[in-house]
């Protein structure tokens, strides 16, 4: 009578490398969802006037070396599906929303965009993260600066939302390097999704509103994702909020 083998999963170089492989498929469409915001506003006023900027959203294929590549047709799709389903969201919670030209941007309001970027990052790292900056004595204060005005009067526009959104995407070769990786022991990226938002007052520049999201928040390349995305990004954004008498 022959005998049988051993578990092939017995071998713990093995079950890493299906450990990992399962991983890898399982975050790519169910990782959780962190979403964090800061809301110090005590009113935006009745229906205020939101200028959304255009969104600035990037995909990228991770290489099998850990190099990104723009990736155009991605970027195309994901850019367009998030604008849609913003004017959809706006419409379904009752927002004055209108929506920037990117064609169409002037000189300051690419400066802004950019700034934003920068600032967006500033916050998330001494904010959120760990280099808390003493000046700010854990007081959320951050402002893209006054002469923002200019832009709010150009559109007659109360309120600016920025957005910034990054994907990063493996390819076949980086997912079986990762594999081949974690085998030896080791590790290797297999890509990242994050993203965040901010509502910045156009009288004063400071930025009222800011939320983060990572990995798990949606899929932008399709039509559902970017809905799904969109809620999570906006989630809780402060909106018709009439004075009190």
């Amino acid at each position: 009578m022959k005998t049988t083998s051993k578990n092939a999963l017995a071998d713990p170089a093995k079950k890493r490398i299906l450990l990992l492989a399962f991983s890898i498929f399982w975050l790519g469409g169910c990782a959780a969802t962190n979403v964090q915001q800061i809301d110090r506003l005590e009113s935006i006023g009745e229906n205020p006037r939101i200028l959304l900027m255009p969104p600035d959203i990037k995909y990228y294929l991770l290489t099998a070396g850990g190099v990104p590549e723009p990736n155009a047709e991605w970027t195309e799709a994901a850019q367009q599906n998030f604008g849609e389903a913003v004017s959809n969201y706006a419409t379904s919670i009752g927002t004055n929303l209108k929506l920037v030209d990117k064609r169409n941007l002037s000189p300051v309001e690419i400066q802004y965009e950019e700034l934003h970027a920068a600032v967006g990052f500033t916050i998330i790292n001494n904010y959120f993260g760990y280099s808390k900056l003493p000046s700010k004595n854990g007081r959320f204060d951050w402002s893209l600066g006054p002469e923002i005005r200019e832009i709010g009067e150009q559109h007659d526009a109360d309120y600016a939302l920025f957005v910034h959104y990054r994907d990063y995407q493996a390819s076949g070769g980086r997912v079986a390097f990762a594999i081949l990786a974690a085998a030896a022991g080791g590790a290797a990226s297999i890509g990242s999704e994050s993203g965040f938002a901010s509502l910045v007052d156009l009288r004063t520049g400071d930025i009222v509103w800011f939320n983060v999201v990572t990995a798990g928040s949606g899929e932008l390349r399709k039509k559902e994702g970017a809905a799904t995305a969109v809620a999570a990004l906006f989630k809780d954004i402060p909106t018709n909020t009439a004075p009190e008498e």
